[in-house]
């Protein structure tokens, strides 16, 4: 999720807790360090930034991650989005059964869901999977960036599905990809935007539609 505030400002504050670490480790020899040989401060230069990795690391790719983005101030920059998620698809599906002599394509199709994010600093993973079992889906490629159209910010995701048993207009495996922004109601976050996949483009059966995310109720 770094991408929210840039690479830039990414490294910028890892070098500004690097010279933190550096200057409480050396407070008393601060002096001697920077008045004496260069080759003096590999040593303290070195395991200052080798804790920066580690509060870097503890901070933003463990479940510590998870709490610090519940935090007001933090939340508006970096949403708390990892966790469970029911998930609603609304597929063009039932409108093309009518090219297919299978209906008459009067209504989108919903698929039903649930989504799994693991949501940390440097890397966002997720999980779909149909409330039915037919099929799962896993992303095999996730940013997070604000929005440069609305101004809010937006998950973009490729994803492989998998479907052991396919029924005749379908595949085994197929990819796709969605684009869906974070909001906010009175009830907390959800997400929504649109999908496509490359179903059985040959044939012209490729689907797309809309993906709605709120958030899992407890049972």
């Amino acid at each position: 999720m770094y991408q929210v505030i840039g690479i830039t400002k990414t490294l910028a504050y890892f070098a500004t807790t690097c010279v933190v670490v550096f200057l409480i480790m050396n407070y008393r020899d601060i002096t001697t360090l920077v008045s004496g040989p260069l080759m003096e401060l590999r040593r303290p230069v070195t395991s200052a930034v080798t804790i920066g990795a580690g509060i870097f690391w503890v901070l933003g790719q463990t479940p510590l991650f998870v709490l610090i983005c519940r935090l007001p101030l933090v939340r508006k920059y970096l949403p708390p989005i990892d966790g469970e998620w029911d998930m609603q698809l609304k597929s063009n599906w039932g409108i093309m059964q009518k090219w297919l002599g299978q209906g008459d394509g009067a209504s989108l199709i919903t698929v039903p869901g649930k989504v799994k994010i693991k949501a940390r600093l440097f890397s966002v993973k997720m999980e779909f999977v149909s409330a039915d079992g037919y099929s799962e889906s896993k992303t095999i490629s996730v940013s997070v960036r604000p929005s440069d159209q609305t101004g809010l910010l937006e998950l973009n995701y490729m994803f492989v599905n998998y479907t052991q048993i396919p029924v005749a207009t379908d595949t085994n495996t197929h990819t796709g990809a969605a684009r869906v922004f974070v909001k906010e109601s009175g009830e907390g976050l959800y997400m929504e935007g649109t999908y496509f996949t490359d179903r059985k483009w040959t044939e012209g059966l490729n689907t797309a539609g809309q993906v709605t995310f709120t958030r899992a109720k407890a049972a």
